[in-house]
């Protein structure tokens, strides 16, 4: 009896292949930062603990935000699949040299040197949509992001296990490995990259041109809310949840963040079924969210908590995958590295600002405003995706 291999189109397997090395990159990124914290204790430091994790751990975003858009400017010059390889060596190097870390200034350095040379999945994004045909967009970028919500959440279970097995230093270890593999999968398997060749300019000049498009300056606006609305509960959710349920707290929350992340990976292949305009699947998911963020902050048991945050998953899959298409619809093809990188670097301002804010409200009001104030923001970035067009109807209409 003769068996034969289904045939799998070239594009599909290009996108499957740079989705799995996003999937393990994405469970790198994810495996230690739950621990950063008791690292920094084993490191010996004994006073101002919070504050320094919370450093440790933001330093990071800081720096890649300041990066992205040169990054993103340079893939357009020699390629995003160099961008993958630069980036998934470099942070498998500092993940190597954090598990040598001998205080919580080395940490903080490497940390930061961490967000400098990163970058691996906004490369992976950028390949895939300026390499997707019209018609395969929203599936290739929904299973792009699936693939990314699956391995952020089994990298938190991968952690526990390594870190169970080898200790932390051991964990991180073991990250950096995944990392060297995620470097050099795209080569290994023989990804193909079509590289629109770009005339030689400079950043600023990238930059100047990218802010010149009303369409995606609107989007990046857009953008930056919800990431800072994305993030403003999460300084009091741990708090939040033990007001709901003060025993086994730690478990419940741990609970309540992975179900999210379930219904964000199931969520990425629906929406791109979904025979609606692509501005219109933006602005009203980003609504839906601030319904179910409200309603977050409206529960009064840890069941309701998660059931709402469940939804809310379905709905955040939405705004992200959309979102991605509207940004690769909005810019030239040999332009979207810079649009992505300048992309991740407005993001990376919301992923600053949210957490202040919502750090804000919960000391000064109570520990279900920062689920308020979050609603607040995405109903404003609502109000301003009402001024995103289709670009896909636009050029029908010309």
């Amino acid at each position: 009896m003769h068996f034969s291999l289904p045939y799998i189109p070239h594009w599909k397997r290009n996108l499957y292949l740079v989705s799995l090395g996003v999937f393990i990159a994405q469970i790198g990124f994810s495996t230690v930062t739950p621990f950063l914290s008791t690292f920094v204790k084993q490191l010996g430091l004994t006073t101002n603990i919070s504050f320094w994790s919370g450093l440790i751990f933001s330093i990071s975003s800081l720096t890649a935000g300041i990066m992205s858009p040169i990054w993103g400017s340079i893939s357009d010059r020699y390629g995003k699949k160099p961008m993958m390889a630069r980036a998934g060596i470099g942070m498998g190097i500092t993940y190597f040299l954090m598990s040598r870390s001998q205080n919580h200034l080395q940490l903080f350095a490497l940390r930061g040197i961490n967000g400098l040379v990163s970058g691996y999945t906004p490369a992976a994004i950028t390949l895939i949509a300026a390499n997707s045909r019209p018609e395969n967009l929203n599936y290739s970028m929904a299973i792009v992001q699936a693939a990314s919500a699956t391995g952020t959440i089994m990298g938190p279970l991968v952690g526990g296990v390594s870190a169970n097995l080898f200790g932390i230093r051991g964990s991180m270890a073991f990250t950096s490995v995944l990392l060297f593999i995620s470097a050099i999968l795209p080569y290994a398997a023989h990804i193909d990259e079509e590289i629109n060749l770009k005339a030689k300019t400079s950043f600023l000049k990238d930059m100047s041109e990218a802010f010149q498009n009303r369409q995606l300056v609107i989007l990046l606006g857009v953008w930056l809310l919800i990431q800072a609305a994305l993030q403003t509960v999460f300084p009091t959710l741990a708090l939040f949840i033990g007001q709901l349920e003060p025993e086994n707290a730690e478990l419940h929350t741990g609970i309540v963040l992975s179900i999210m992340g379930i219904s964000t990976a199931l969520g990425a292949p629906i929406v791109s079924r979904l025979k609606v305009h692509t501005n219109i699947i933006f602005k009203w998911s980003i609504l839906l969210c601030a319904v179910f963020t409200a309603l977050q902050g409206l529960s009064t048991t840890v069941f309701m908590l998660g059931f709402v945050r469940f939804l809310f998953g379905f709905v955040n899959s939405s705004v992200t995958v959309s979102g991605n298409i509207l940004i690769a619809q909005s810019s030239d093809q040999s332009s979207q590295g810079s649009t992505f990188g300048i992309l991740n670097g407005v993001m990376s301002i919301g992923l600053v600002l949210g957490p202040i804010l919502g750090g804000f409200l919960g000391d000064h009001y109570s520990l279900s405003a920062p689920f308020i104030g979050s609603a607040a923001i995405f109903l404003l970035a609502c109000v301003l995706s009402s001024f995103v067009t289709d670009p896909e109807q636009t050029t029908e209409e010309s």
